[in-house]
C-alpha cells in the first residue's frame, strides 16, 4: 500500500503543473492520485488496518483537510481499504505540501510582473519554478529587466548601470538574469557570447596582472620596479627576458630574489587558466612556484595545460622534506591524478593529499630558496 510519504511526493510532482496551471487557468482539481500498491490481506483484519493507519488518521475524511480517501468495504476481511485517493481542491492540496504561504508569494509576484513584464509571462509558464526560487529577488531583478528593454546595448560598466539595486546585484544574479534577458532582447545580445558581460554589452574590470622585473635592464620604464596592468593588456606586451616565474602568494611573490634576464608574475587573485592565450609566454622558461599542497599541484597541472614547457619550481619531495616540520592542515581534493604532473610530482600531490598536509610557500627557508635559484643561473 501506498504510504504517505510516497503520497506527498507523487503530490509534489504535481506542483508544477499547479504552478503553470495558475498562468493558463486552468482548473486541475480534483486530483486523482493513483494508488499503484496493493494491500497484503494475509495477516487479517489489524495487519490491513496498520498499513492504511497513518494515511487514514491524516486524510481529509478526519483531519477536515489535505487528501481525501475513498474508501470500500472489502466483505472478504471485513475491513476498509484504500480504492482511491484524490485532492479536492487547490487549498487542499497547497496545505497537505505545506506550500499554501509559498503559493501566495508565487501569485504575488507573478502579478507584479504581469504588471511589469508582460512579456515575461510566457518563459514564465514554462518555467514556473523560477518565480520561486527567485522569490525575494523580483522587485530587483524587474528593476535590471525594465533597464535593459529600455537600454539593450548599455555599454557602460555593470556596476555604474542608474539602476536602483545594489551595486553587486547584477554580478551575482547573472544566471537568472540570462535567462529573462535572452528572452526579452534575443536581437540586442551577442549570441556566441557565453560571457554575460560581453553578451549584454556591459564592462566589468578586468583582472589585473602583477609584474616585477627581477632584472633591472628589463625595465620598461627605469624607475618601476613593480607594475599592475589590465590581463588583456598583459597578452600584448611581449616582455623581454628568458625566464618567467608564476609565483601565487603575494609575500613571496614581492621578496623573491632579483635574477638576471627574469621577470616575476604574481598568480594570487586571478586564475592561472586566464593566462592561457598570451602567446608570448609559450617562448619563455616558465616557471610555477605554490603552495606544497593538493591544490598548488592542482595550479601547476592547469598552468601546463597552457603552457606545457612549465616547470615546478620549490615543489620536490626533497623541499617538502627539509621543511616537513612546518607543514599544516591543507585542503584535501576529489581527484586522484593530475595528467599533467610528472611521476614525482604525482607522487608527492598524492601523499599531500591523502594525508591533508601543505607547506605554503613563505614559509620555505630563504636560504633555501636562494640555493635553489643559484643552481638555475
Amino acid at each position: 500500500m501506498i504510504t504517505l510519504a510516497d503520497l506527498h511526493r507523487k503530490a509534489l510532482r504535481r506542483y508544477e503543473a499547479v504552478l503553470k496551471a495558475y498562468f493558463t487557468g486552468e482548473d486541475l482539481f480534483p486530483m486523482v492520485i493513483p494508488v499503484n500498491k496493493t494491500l497484503d490481506r494475509r495477516g487479517g483484519m489489524d495487519a490491513i488496518f496498520e498499513q492504511q493507519r497513518e494515511l487514514l488518521l491524516n486524510a481529509k475524511n478526519k483531519t477536515g483537510r489535505g487528501y481525501t480517501l475513498d474508501l470500500k468495504l472489502n466483505a472478504k476481511t471485513g475491513q476498509s481499504e484504500i480504492r482511491k485517493i484524490s485532492v479536492d481542491t487547490l487549498a487542499d492540496f497547497l496545505y497537505f505540501l505545506d506550500k499554501e504561504a509559498e503559493y501566495q508569494r508565487f501569485i504575488r509576484n507573478v502579478e507584479q510582473i504581469r504588471i511589469s513584464s508582460p512579456m515575461l509571462l510566457p518563459l514564465l509558464e514554462r518555467m514556473p519554478q523560477l518565480v520561486i526560487e527567485q522569490a525575494d529577488k523580483w522587485p530587483d531583478l524587474l528593476k535590471v529587466i525594465t533597464y535593459f528593454l529600455q537600454h539593450p546595448k548599455p555599454q557602460q560598466y555593470v556596476r555604474s548601470l542608474p539602476i536602483a539595486v545594489p551595486t553587486k546585484f547584477i554580478e551575482t544574479n547573472r544566471p537568472v538574469l540570462r535567462i529573462l534577458l535572452d528572452h526579452l532582447i534575443p536581437d540586442h545580445l551577442n549570441a556566441d557570447e557565453t560571457d554575460f558581460y560581453k553578451r549584454f554589452h556591459v564592462y566589468v574590470e578586468e583582472s589585473l596582472v602583477k609584474i616585477r622585473f627581477l632584472d633591472e635592464n628589463l625595465r620598461i620604464y627605469p624607475a618601476l620596479s613593480h607594475i599592475s596592468v589590465w590581463l588583456s593588456e598583459f597578452r600584448t606586451l611581449c616582455l623581454g627576458g628568458s625566464r618567467v616565474f608564476i609565483i601565487e602568494n603575494l609575500t613571496s611573490f614581492l621578496t623573491f630574489p632579483n635574477l638576471p634576464d627574469s621577470i616575476a608574475i604574481w598568480g594570487g587573485g586571478f586564475a592561472v587558466t586566464l593566462l592561457g592565450g598570451t602567446d608570448w609566454l609559450l617562448d619563455k622558461q616558465l616557471y610555477y612556484w605554490g603552495d606544497l599542497d593538493a591544490h598548488g599541484f592542482q595550479i601547476l597541472d592547469q598552468c601546463r595545460k597552457h603552457f606545457p614547457q612549465t616547470q615546478s619550481l620549490l615543489m620536490d619531495r626533497a623541499t617538502f622534506d627539509a621543511h616537513k616540520h612546518l607543514r599544516g592542515k591543507g585542503e584535501q581534493v576529489s581527484v586522484t591524478e593530475l595528467p599533467n604532473l610528472t611521476d614525482d610530482e604525482q607522487a608527492l600531490f598524492q601523499l599531500l593529499n591523502q594525508n591533508g598536509w601543505r607547506i605554503e610557500q613563505e614559509r620555505l627557508g630563504e636560504e633555501w630558496v636562494g640555493n635553489t635559484l643559484s643552481s638555475m643561473i
